[in-house]
């Protein structure tokens, strides 16, 4: 998964818009630090690269 700011790869990232840009993006904690402070910021979840990887594992419990 890359970062929809700086195109560093990486397993964590924040769904993310601004007033600037208002299409949902995708930021690593870096880029997220940064967009956080701008103006009309809204959160729309944390997206986790071993996610799909942790619920295969629930289901065979």
């Amino acid at each position: 998964m890359n970062c929809d700011f700086c195109q560093q790869a990486g397993e964590l990232q924040y769904r993310i818009r601004t007033q600037a840009d208002t299409n949902w993006r995708f930021a690593c904690p870096s880029c997220w630090q940064r967009q956080s402070q701008e103006p009309g910021y809204q959160y729309g979840g944390t997206r986790k690269a071993n996610r799909r990887e942790r619920d295969k594992r629930k289901r065979r419990g």
